[in-house]
């Protein structure tokens, strides 16, 4: 059944209308899912625009009755065709992990699952969220460095070498981690940024025989076989289309995907 009045998913801003579009957003935007999702409102959305009372009834049976969010979940994604078992088992399974966590550690699950996932954008708002928390953060400054090196990641991740340096160097003067610092200088390098490169050098005291070894590391990225592929197929398409870009349909053809996948990641 379609709802003549759709179910508003605040987190989101999101309508849905049908239970295999409640299934499609709890499928997709798992790491949103907070213990709030069990309503009333939902409950009674389902009786009244589905008309669907067994469901609804079942609902709040599981809301009255305390039951676990993995539960109430279950409820939604069976009484449908819409999810696989596979991925009804992989939902639960991290509704379950999450619901016995802390919310700084639910925020922290969050923020690595959407790196993982390639969604950087929301990575980095659950990130600074993170960082926003000052009992768990701000008391710990491993663990403060430890995020910031991740926001730095993100925003590496996404070409914003600037945003990454700036990251990675508060996340070394915090955690004092020779990588965090070898990421700011990356990230410097990629930015066209030498004299703060040089700058850092002389500040932190990296030898010249440790900068050399950061030098090789960069070059040999440089050089690596995927690197060089990339780059011989985009010189390839470029030659092929000889000033004419836009009437070269393999090279649009994959500037087009490039693009897609960054605004993938971007996506929010």
């Amino acid at each position: 059944p379609i709802a003549a009045m759709p179910y508003y998913i605040d987190n989101i801003s999101l309508n849905v209308y049908s239970l295999e579009e409640l299934c499609y957003y709890i499928e997709n935007h798992l790491y949103l899912i907070e213990a709030d999702f069990m309503s009333e409102e939902l409950c009674l959305w389902v009786e009244e625009e589905l008309c669907d009372k067994k469901l609804a009834q079942s609902l709040r049976e599981a809301l009255h009755e305390r039951e676990s969010l993995s539960d109430f979940t279950e409820l939604i994604l069976r009484s449908c065709g819409y999810c696989s078992e596979t991925s009804i088992r992989h939902i639960l399974s991290v509704l379950q992990e999450m619901q016995n966590k802390s919310v700084f550690e639910c925020c922290k699950i969050r923020a690595d699952r959407y790196m993982d996932s390639e969604k950087y954008v929301r990575a980095i708002q659950e990130y600074r969220n993170l960082l926003g928390m000052q009992e768990e953060c701000k008391n710990n400054p491993v663990l403060e460095g430890n995020i910031r090196h991740n926001l730095g990641t993100a925003y590496a991740r996404l070409f914003l070498f600037d945003e990454a340096a700036a990251c990675f160097l508060n996340a070394y003067r915090l955690n004092q981690n020779r990588e965090s610092l070898t990421a700011c200088m990356t990230a410097c390098r990629l930015a066209k940024k030498n004299d703060i490169l040089k700058k850092y050098k002389e500040e932190f005291h990296v030898s010249d025989e440790a900068f050399k070894s950061m030098s090789d590391q960069w070059n040999s990225v440089l050089k690596s076989e995927d690197i060089l592929e990339k780059q011989r197929e985009a010189e390839h398409l470029i030659k092929d289309a000889q000033g004419q870009m836009e009437e070269n349909k393999p090279l649009m053809e994959q500037i087009r995907k490039w693009s897609e996948a960054y605004k993938k990641s971007c996506r929010l």
